[in-house]
């Protein structure tokens, strides 16, 4: 037993490295929201394991839409048996929408479609690849082992064009399951980076060009002097640029920060991957108990129906 705050519950190993992910994402977002749009050299170092309170007026440790649209996904995933409508995510999307902090712009033109029509948004000469889809789409590789990957590309898609229907953001969302997967299998670097160039190559041929996650993989990408992008596809990439320089989750979320722009997505995901690598790790994080995680009660017992659900996936 442990103690209901942060600490890791016993469990099955499953279920104990998607809690331990859960808390990493909310860490890395935490960790990020108070320093979201700036570009690195406005990033203090000695600063952010401090968790400032945000500029925005939130409170210290507040997460953003990241952590909320990750949690949705996750009990929609676990409501549904794993088998969640486009449709079925949007509903809880918009039923949750005017408590979530920070929610993007093509996430709130879509909530506002869905307001006036009632269904999901329409493919769209305008759409744009922004990272909505790929911040909230960890929960359907936690829940997926690797060898289905089919079945978590199937899911990424119905989750990602309830709001985001541009192929780069679709793709983008498709290798952050990728490695989420393969993170709780317990793969090092070497395994995370090959799943991510792996499904980068499936991902190019379905939707398009993915060069910057494989240049990323490769060590051939460098951070945008400006800062990270809403970018879909520029997010992913950095993702798997933090993952190639460090896989502690220590070192890994404050340098997630530390690229700039969107500073709160980057970390979180770094989070969600690494923090499933490396539990330990995330229980060792000075700076967790800063976190607010108040709005999100329950975290152990999601990561146990979603281990539950990625056991019945195993076994098909």
């Amino acid at each position: 037993m442990t103690s209901p705050g942060n600490g890791l519950p016993a469990a099955g190993p499953a279920a104990r490295r998607i809690h331990a992910a859960m808390l990493a994402f909310a860490a890395g977002d935490a960790l990020g929201v108070p320093w979201e749009g700036r570009p690195p050299e406005r990033v203090d170092p000695a600063e952010v394991v401090r968790l400032p309170a945000p500029d925005r007026g939130w409170r210290r440790g507040a997460t953003s839409d990241d952590t909320a649209q990750m949690v949705l996904v996750a009990r929609c995933l676990a409501d549904t048996a794993g088998r969640p409508t486009s449709l079925d995510f949007l509903t809880r999307l918009a039923d949750a929408a005017p408590a979530v902090r920070g929610l993007g712009p093509t996430t709130r033109r879509a909530l506002a479609r869905f307001a006036e029509t009632g269904e999901i948004p329409a493919p769209a000469a305008d759409d744009l690849p922004t990272n909505g889809a790929a911040m909230r789409v960890a929960p359907a590789g936690w829940a997926v082992p690797p060898h289905r990957p089919e079945r978590r590309r199937d899911l990424c898609e119905a989750l990602s064009v309830a709001t985001h229907r541009a192929p780069a953001a679709v793709a983008a969302a498709c290798v952050i399951a990728a490695m989420a997967s393969h993170a709780v299998e317990g793969a090092g670097a070497a395994g995370l980076l090959d799943a991510a160039a792996a499904e980068a190559r499936w991902a190019g041929e379905r939707y398009g060009p993915m060069d910057a996650v494989l240049d990323a993989a490769r060590g051939r990408w460098s951070p945008p002097p400006g800062g990270v992008s809403l970018d879909a596809v520029e997010t992913a990439a950095a993702v798997v640029h933090v993952i190639r320089e460090t896989q502690d989750p220590a070192a890994a979320l404050p340098y997630a920060v530390s690229l700039g722009g969107d500073t709160d997505t980057v970390a979180a995901l770094a989070g969600g991957v690494l923090g499933a690598c490396d539990p330990e790790g995330v229980t060792a994080l000075g700076w967790l108990g800063l976190v607010d995680l108040g709005e999100y009660p329950g975290l152990a017992d999601l990561a146990a129906r979603l281990a539950a659900l990625r056991g019945a996936s195993a076994g098909l």
